[in-house]
């Protein structure tokens, strides 16, 4: 089971992350690939998506996986104890942004969940990404700030597998940068300049500005190697530019295509 906010409404601190794409593309983007991933564990039988959003019911039922309306309209853990009704049998609660999920790992995971409540927390030791339960346990989730802690408190067994897709939730930029070097599912890769913030826009150069549109908000430079280059709208807008001149110096960033994803002033960090 998999509770999924509103898109325009989840992972507040991520938005940005991607010049040129749309913050709900992206989130719908890592709940597809996680779904996919699950679809794909043999040892899940029913994936529930648990959402208010008929953009994510009909993007996950294409992938097989079950909508089940949002009733509490509330929070995570009141999707999740819905959800959880939904069936009587074993039942896990994974959160809806691992878009680098490997189905191997979910399963090793689920292997490793013991008699009764279980969970693997993020990352980064502090949250949690999968909660699940045995034989008619209650989930009772706690998910939220500190949710490796509470689930710890309330009972619930802390799983060690090292299973680093499984705790690779993404909320920041860095997050995804981090989940995009394990290798990210195809819905989220195919987001415009995913491979560039895989590489961490590492290959920087510096040009001049040949000519400009103000437009069109796109232009052309000169490299300092001599080679011209051509720059469109998204990477005028990831650099925070509001004009440029013909004969100005910029730093031009690019992925490992050549593509320019982003074009800031030299005197800007």
């Amino acid at each position: 089971m998999l509770p999924v906010k509103r898109l325009t409404a989840a992972k507040t601190r991520l938005r940005g992350a991607l010049a040129g794409v749309p913050h709900d593309r992206l989130v719908l983007a890592m709940a597809m690939d996680t779904v996919a991933a699950v679809r794909a564990c043999p040892d899940v039988q029913a994936t529930l998506v648990v959402t208010r959003d008929p953009v994510v019911s009909r993007a996950i039922e294409k992938l097989g996986a079950v909508p089940v309306p949002d009733k509490p309209d509330a929070d995570l853990n009141a999707a999740v104890r819905y959800g959880a009704t939904r069936t009587t049998a074993d039942v896990a609660a994974l959160t809806a942004d691992l878009p680098a999920l490997r189905p191997a790992e979910l399963s090793a995971a689920l292997r490793a969940v013991p008699a009764s409540r279980a969970f693997v927390s993020d990352a980064a030791g502090t949250g949690t990404t999968l909660l699940a339960a045995r034989g008619g346990a209650a989930l009772d989730p706690h998910f939220g700030p500190g949710s490796a802690g509470a689930h710890e408190r309330s009972g619930a067994v802390a799983l060690t597998g090292r299973w680093p897709s499984l705790r690779r939730d993404v909320d920041t930029p860095d997050d995804l940068v981090a989940a995009a070097q394990l290798g990210l599912g195809r819905h989220t890769a195919e987001c415009r300049y995913a491979s560039a913030l895989a590489a961490g826009y590492r290959d920087v150069m510096q040009a001049t500005v040949s000519s400009y549109d103000a437009e069109s908000r796109s232009g052309t430079m000169l490299l300092d190697d001599g080679t011209q280059v051509e720059f469109g709208r998204e990477a005028f807008d990831a650099g925070g530019l509001r004009l440029v001149r013909v004969g100005q110096r910029l730093k031009v960033e690019h992925d490992g295509s050549g593509a320019v994803v982003r074009v800031t002033l030299l005197t800007l960090p």
